[in-house]
C-alpha cells in the first residue's frame, strides 16, 4: 500500500513538474504577407496566451484571462505600441487592426496595411514580449512577389529592414 501511494505521489509530482517545465521557451511568430489580390500587406502574430496574460496582468496590476474583453483591449493597445512597420522614407505605415482570436493556448492578432504590396525597404520594429521576457525570441516570416525570408527579433534586436 505504501509503495502504491508513494508511486502515485511521485507520478503526480512528475506531472506537475512536467507541466511547469513544458513552457521553458518563449517564442512568438509573425507572418507578413504581401497579398497581390487584396492589394494589402497582411500581418498575423501568434503568441502564447499565457505569456500575454502574464505580461499584461503584471503591467496593469490585475488578473487577466484571454477570454475577457479587457484582455482583448489591452492586447490591442500593447501591439499598437510595440509593433510597427516603417516605409523606406521613414513614414509609419498605417496598420489597421482586423481582430484578435484569443484561445486557451495561443492568441492570434490580425493587422493589415491597405493599398501596399511592396515589402522592400520596410523597417520592422518588433518588441512584442521581448520587453518583458528576457529569453523571448520572435520569428518573422515575410513574403511578397520579389522577397521572401525570415528574421529573428529578441531584446537585443528590435528593428530590421527588409532588403
Amino acid at each position: 500500500m505504501i509503495i502504491r501511494l508513494t508511486s502515485a505521489f511521485l507520478f503526480s509530482l512528475y506531472l506537475v513538474v512536467a507541466q511547469a517545465a513544458a513552457h521553458t521557451f518563449f517564442v512568438g511568430n509573425t507572418e507578413i504577407l504581401a497579398n497581390q489580390h487584396t492589394k494589402s500587406i497582411e500581418v498575423i502574430h501568434r503568441f502564447t496566451s499565457h505569456d500575454l496574460e502574464a505580461l499584461l496582468s503584471d503591467r496593469h496590476q490585475l488578473t487577466l484571462y484571454a477570454d475577457s474583453e479587457e484582455y482583448l483591449t489591452l492586447v490591442e493597445q500593447y501591439v499598437r505600441r510595440n509593433f510597427s512597420l516603417i516605409d523606406s522614407e521613414g513614414n509609419a505605415l498605417k496598420l489597421d487592426f482586423i481582430g484578435i482570436e484569443a484561445g486557451v493556448n495561443d492568441t492570434y492578432i490580425y493587422q493589415e496595411v491597405v493599398n501596399r504590396t511592396s515589402l522592400k525597404g520596410v523597417k520592422i520594429n518588433h518588441r512584442l514580449l521581448t520587453d518583458y521576457f528576457p529569453n523571448q525570441k520572435n520569428r518573422v516570416n515575410f513574403e511578397s512577389d520579389k522577397l521572401k525570408g525570415s528574421l529573428l527579433f529578441d531584446n537585443n534586436v528590435t528593428s530590421i529592414i527588409i532588403r
